[in-house]
Parts: structure tokens; sequence; C-alpha cells
């Protein structure tokens, strides 16, 4: 049996999360024989299985598959998920998010229309615990504008709101299993790095943005410490040094340059944070997060170069 959209939930100790989004997937507006689910289990240790199971014999009426793969890493369950599907495309939603009902209707019509390689759409937050005073709403969502286009060279789909053509996956190999989340590991990158190889070597594929096709993002507590984001924003330079690969440096020496130099616009910016516009930024940790993290990311990009280069 083929459909169109094989929806992949890759998931790994998140029990207490997979009901609420399965439930959104289950009660989708588009016809229940044009899509399937599969949910990758990444190495649970929690009750995941069970609750799998119990999905499963609640909702005949939808084609749900749960899949153990042992490798560790969710480029790995990624990849299992594109090579158990039986859709034209495979759609990535996050564990932790939570679909509209219109989520898959909106993606047919773009595939109706389009035809795209990739596309996908923003997510937004929403929390199931108290946030901070200084968190935004902001820090936890991602859009590429109001309008649906195709994206420029700049722009990529964000990994938990995404959609690939199969036989493109199947084409370019899937995601490259050196990127991305590895257990309670931060990684990330493994879906730009599909998405800057189709722009280079397939120029006429497309790849498409709709403010429609959108989902809702959870920002659980650890998140929303000023720690967690400036650990994450460090990541995201080492891992963006290593899917866009650039300043490819010669000398080990040049490289231990930058680095070390790379630490003095965090140490101006810590110095500023007392004069800082506190309208702008009312509290400091808004300053610390949207001026210093940064550079922060540069740093880390800078690590990253120098320790590829020992």
């Amino acid at each position: 049996m083929s459909f169109m959209i094989s929806v992949t939930v890759c998931t790994y100790n998140r029990c207490d999360l997979l009901e609420q989004i399965m439930q959104t997937l289950i009660n989708q507006t588009l016809k229940k024989e044009l899509y399937e689910i599969i949910i990758v289990d990444n190495n649970s240790k929690d009750n995941t299985s069970n609750i799998a199971d119990q999905l499963i014999k609640n909702n005949p009426e939808i084609n749900i598959r749960y899949i153990i793969e042992t490798k560790q890493g969710l480029s790995h369950a990624r990849n299992r998920g594109w090579k158990e599907a039986k859709g034209e495309y495979v759609a990535y939603i996050d564990d932790d998010c939570k679909a509209s009902e219109q989520w898959l209707e909106v993606a047919k019509r773009i595939i109706d229309q389009h035809s795209p390689a990739i596309f996908g759409g923003p997510y937004y937050a929403y929390y199931n615990s108290a946030k901070p005073k200084w968190f935004k709403d902001s820090y936890g969502s991602h859009k590429l504008g109001d309008e649906a286009h195709l994206m420029d060279q700049n722009e990529f789909v964000s990994g938990g709101n995404i959609f690939f053509r199969r036989s493109l996956l199947q084409k370019i190999g899937g995601f490259d299993p050196k990127l991305g989340m590895t257990g309670n590991k931060i990684g990330y990158g493994e879906e730009t790095a599909l998405q800057i190889y189709v722009r280079e070597s397939m120029p006429n594929e497309l790849i498409y943005y709709d403010p429609k096709l959108y989902v809702y993002h959870l920002v659980r507590p650890e998140k929303m410490s000023l720690k967690w984001r400036l650990h994450q924003s460090f990541s995201d330079g080492r891992y963006s040094f290593l899917v866009f690969q650039t300043a490819n440096e010669k000398s080990k020496y040049k490289s231990l340059i930058k680095f070390l130099y790379s630490v003095l616009p965090i140490l101006c910016a810590i110095v500023r944070i007392l004069f800082r516009d506190r309208k702008q930024y009312p509290y400091f940790e808004n300053y610390i997060y949207e001026r210093i993290s940064p550079y922060i990311a540069s740093f880390g990009k800078s690590y990253e170069q120098f320790i590829q280069k020992r």
C-alpha cells in the first residue's frame, strides 16, 4: 500500500509527549488513506513501546507503525524512517511538537501545486510550565515570513517541520549520522546539510516555505534557562562550521589565533551589560541572549575549526 505522505516521529525517552503529538496527527483533516504515521523509537528506556502499542490498538483506522532503531542518533532514526516509508513524501515532526489539524491538508496542497523536493513551515512556541519573565515567545519559535515563497540561499527549513520527496532521500542517501542529536547530546545541522547539498547539486529542485504549514513546539523548562540557551548557541556554532565548512584555514596556528580572538567580542559585550538600553532589554538575560549569544556561536565555530586542525 502506498501513501502520499509518511509522517515520521522520531522519539527518545519522551513517552509523556508521544501520545500528545500522536493525537494531533490522528486528528488530521486529510483523508486517512492518504497518509501513514511511523514512530521510530531510538532506544527509549521508558514506556514508549507500550504507549505506541496502545495508540495502534486504539486507532485501527489510522495507518500507524512502530519501529525500533538501535543505532543511537537522530540522523539514524530519520534514515530508518524514510527507508521504512511508503509515501511519496516523508514528513518529519519533532516528538515535542503539536501539529495543527490542517497541517497535512496544507502539505497536500503544496505537493499538488508545486511538487517541491523539500518544503516546510514555521513553528511557534508553546509551554507546559511557567516561563521566566525575560523569556520571549520568539526565542522558542522559528518563522521565515508571512508569505509563501521559494527559499533563497540563506534560508533553511527547520528540521522539526520538514517534508522531503522520498525519492530524493533515496538518491542522496539520507541524513549524515555525524550531525544531529545523539541521545541527550545536543547536535544540529543534518537537515540543513541536505538542503545545502540539494541547492548545490540539484539547482532545478524547489525548496519551498509556507507559513500556513505550521506546528507548535514545546519549550521545555530546561530550555528556558540562560545557561541552556548559551550552551545551545555554542553547539550551534560548532555544527555550523561542520555543515557550512567556512573559514578553511590551512594553519592550525591561524586557527588558534582566530579562536582566541573570538573571545574578545564576548568580553566587550559583557562589560556593556550595565549600560544596556533597558527599554529594549528590560532584563539582563534579554541582553545576554540577544547580543552575546551570537558571539558565543562564533566562538563555538572558531573552537570547532581549531579542534579540527589539531
